[in-house]
């Protein structure tokens, strides 16, 4: 019998065999090419940021090197002139209010220079009337006792000594008011003048308190301002760099693109090839049917065997 192997044998169409060849030439060829990938740039500091840090370090009493980033102390905080300034003025307003705790002492207070230095005069024109009244009374008493015809007697001479008395008691009396009106209203005016002076202590101190306020917050103010000033240069340093950030990613991007183009192409034929339909051929092999000579001597063998048995027991 014949032999009737086949062989079955699948391959594309020769022309797509051709265009895969080349593809693969080509995949080589740019494999082969190395490609150095670009670093991403960092975009820098702007302008405005570089004198924001400026402003910055200078309230803060440095200085700023923008090629380095480095500080130096250089002076005072700008916001430190207008605390000192204030504390001085508050520390100064401290005896004021010191001195305007303090309580009126009628001991150690000046008021010697509070009485009326025309007070005596109008106590001895007082004493000067007084006399010249009593003089009248006098004359008075010793006409009636000489109508009497008592004068000189005892009964005038008791009168007159009474009327002395009464002149006496009343200039004392009149001498000692005036001198305890004096004091009195000399104590009244130096307390006044002690309240006075408190009152005015005690404005002197709150006003240096407030103006040392004052001149905190417009310290504060500044430095606020400042701030905010510093704030706005960064804002706008930072708009600056994050466009200039993005230009250099556009940038990138476009170099990433032009150099991964060529392998994306590439990619693009590799995907056409592997949609296009291939041209099978089969080869295929059938093997022949086959009697193993040995095994059909074997055979023979033992079926004459069995004839051969058959015959002997027959006899």
């Amino acid at each position: 019998m014949a032999d009737m192997a086949q062989t079955q044998i699948a391959r594309e169409a020769p022309f797509l065999e051709d265009y895969r060849r080349r593809l693969m030439d080509s995949v080589f060829a740019a494999t082969d090419k190395a490609i150095t990938p670009q670093e991403r740039a960092i975009a820098p500091f702007d302008a405005f940021q570089q004198a924001g840090f400026g402003e910055a370090a200078t309230q803060a009493g440095y200085t700023y090197d923008p090629n380095t980033g480095g500080l130096t102390k250089t002076g005072i905080a700008s916001y430190e002139p207008a605390m000192n300034l204030a504390e001085q003025t508050a520390l100064s307003g401290i005896p004021a209010l010191q001195q305007a705790q303090k309580q009126y002492d009628p001991s150690t207070s000046n008021y010697q220079q509070f009485f009326d230095k025309y007070q005596s005069d109008v106590t001895q024109e007082a004493l000067k009337q007084m006399d010249q009244e009593a003089a009248k009374a006098q004359s008075n008493l010793a006409g009636q006792a000489t109508m009497a015809g008592a004068f000189g007697g005892a009964r005038y001479g008791v009168q007159q000594a009474e009327l002395a008395k009464n002149l006496q008691d009343i200039k004392s009396q009149r001498i000692f008011q005036d001198l305890s009106n004096n004091f009195q209203q000399a104590q009244s005016n130096a307390m006044n003048t002690f309240e006075q002076a408190q009152a005015r202590n005690l404005g002197v101190g709150q006003a240096l308190g407030q103006s040392a306020q004052g001149i905190a917050g417009l310290g504060q103010l500044g430095f606020g301002l400042g701030q905010a000033g510093i704030g706005s240069l960064a804002q706008f340093g930072g708009q600056r760099q994050a466009d200039q950030q993005a230009r250099a990613d556009e940038v990138l991007r476009l170099t990433t693109e032009r150099q991964n183009e060529p392998l994306k192409r590439l990619g693009f034929i590799g995907d056409i090839l592997s949609r296009t339909p291939s041209i099978n051929q089969t080869y295929g092999q059938q093997p022949v049917p086959y009697t193993n000579p040995l095994m059909g001597a074997i055979g023979a063998g033992i079926s004459g065997l069995g004839t051969f048995g058959s015959i002997f027991a027959k006899d």
